[in-house]
């Protein structure tokens, strides 16, 4: 009887094992999901994006921007200050071009280069981590009083803007947390907070970005959204033979 019961036992034990294995998440729903919340999937839209840098003993600089997103690509025009006024950035795949106004041609910029503050020209021209890192799934971890998958991003090829990426996702949410950036030689390059979200169509998405430079202590970037909307972009926006035209 009792090696019965104890048979038992190791049975329904299993089974709880096997039916949280099944019901947990895979890392690549995880991040699929928590891209929901700086996007809208397959669904084209646009946004309008302010960035502000500070530094200690200096004045805050600003750059206001407008971020149009077809699926993997994305179009950014630069809308003030009146300096770098009529740019626009294009991420077609993952190559990046840069439109100077008044030149002829567009120039293949990295998408790992400073664009502004702590924010780098990917962290503006891209609003997704699925299809550009390979997630792994480390453990949970609590930040912030938060419940939080805690994934390793690691980069597909040398063309994505971070080699490494150590990700933050509240388990009960899908919402991102918080994400520490690394270059390729191990470097930790910025530590990012996603601070707010606002209600858009029913669904909820990225307000407020924070960016902290990890090496000079007050160095910071807030990046902020506003202005989701859904619509339907002509692909003939993406292309770069038509970035001169803007």
């Amino acid at each position: 009887m009792q090696q019965k019961l104890i048979s038992l036992f190791l049975s329904i034990l299993f089974l709880l094992f096997c039916f949280s294995v099944s019901a947990s998440p895979s890392a690549e729903e995880i991040i699929i999901k928590a891209d929901l919340y700086r996007g809208f999937g397959d669904q084209s839209f646009s946004a309008n994006l302010v960035i502000i840098s500070h530094q200690p003993d200096k004045a805050p600089e600003k750059n206001i921007l407008k971020v149009m997103i077809k699926s993997k690509k994305s179009l950014v025009q630069f809308l003030f200050p009146q300096r770098i006024k009529g740019r626009a950035m294009l991420f077609e795949g993952r190559n990046l071009w840069l439109q100077i106004p008044k030149t002829r041609k567009a120039i293949r910029i990295s998408p790992a280069q400073r664009l502004m503050g702590e924010s780098s020209n990917g962290d503006v021209a891209s609003t997704h981590f699925s299809g550009d890192y390979e997630p792994t799934l480390i453990d949970e971890q609590v930040v912030d009083d938060t419940i939080c998958y805690h994934l390793t991003l690691t980069a597909v090829d040398k063309k994505v803007t971070y080699d490494k990426i150590e990700y933050w996702v509240a388990k009960e949410s899908g919402k991102p947390v918080m994400s520490k950036h690394f270059a390729a030689s191990g470097k930790l390059l910025k530590t990012a907070y996603y601070k707010s979200f606002i209600p858009v169509d029913g669904q909820e998405k990225l307000e407020r970005l924070l960016l902290v430079n990890p090496l000079f202590e007050g160095r910071y970037t807030w990046m902020i959204y506003s202005s989701y909307k859904m619509e339907d972009l002509p692909p003939a926006l993406f292309r770069k033979e038509n970035l001169n035209r803007m």
